[in-house]
Parts: structure tokens; sequence; C-alpha cells
């Protein structure tokens, strides 16, 4: 049995809430969705990526950070050639200028402010 349509959300807790906004909303321009903060570390962001979304949580209070590991975000953008210039000029970290894979696709590879891996792809143009 399949799951029903919905909604997809990566979610996460980053180390540094306030950066990892900036990351998301400035540095990659996604728009968000919607956010809050209650107070005591209960805030968050959801910003729209692609068919998905990313959600960003703070840290409560008293809780202990633990960085995502084995979690790379992919987000297909129309031109990937066009990121490296803006991700250098927005102060991103650029692990991995666009290359072309045998399956077909162009990837480049930012680093977010924990260090996780944000590949931005594009098909490659026959």
């Amino acid at each position: 049995m399949a799951l029903p349509a919905g909604e997809f959300r990566l979610v996460f807790v980053p180390r540094n809430y306030e950066a990892s906004v900036t990351f998301y909303r400035d540095g990659l321009a996604l728009p968000v969705d919607h956010d809050w903060d209650y107070g005591g570390g209960d805030r968050g962001t959801v910003f729209k990526a692609a068919s998905g979304m990313i959600e960003l949580l703070g840290q409560t209070e008293g809780s202990t950070f633990v960085r995502p590991q084995g979690v790379i975000v992919l987000i297909q953008v129309e031109d990937v050639d066009r990121w490296p210039q803006l991700a250098r000029e927005r102060g991103l970290t650029v692990m991995q200028d666009p290359t072309s894979f045998p399956w077909g696709h162009r990837v480049m590879r930012l680093a977010d402010p924990d260090g996780m891996v944000v590949s931005l792809f594009s098909p490659v143009k026959a």
C-alpha cells in the first residue's frame, strides 16, 4: 500500500537557528511559507523548496544540539550554472562547482551553516 498523497518536509534543528534561516531564506532565496516564535526556543520557519518543504526548528531550552548526519538536501534549479557566482556573492560555502554526472544531472554542492550538504542540480541539456 502506498502512502497517501500529501506534503513532504525535511525537518531538522540547526545549531544556529538565525544563521540557518539566513542561509535558506537569503542565500538560497527559498520563499518562507510560514514561521512562528512562541518563546523558550519553540520557534520555526518553513521554506518552500521545489515540490517539498524544509522546516527549521529552534532548540528548546535545555536541549543538546545533534548535528544531522547522512542527510543531503537536493533541490532542482532551472540553471545550476548560474549558482556558483550567486552563491559566492551571497557568502555561501561552495563545496563543488557544477559537475556533469552520467545519470544526466549537473550538480553543485554547498554547505549549510552546520556543514550539511545542499546540492543544487539541473538536468543536462541535450
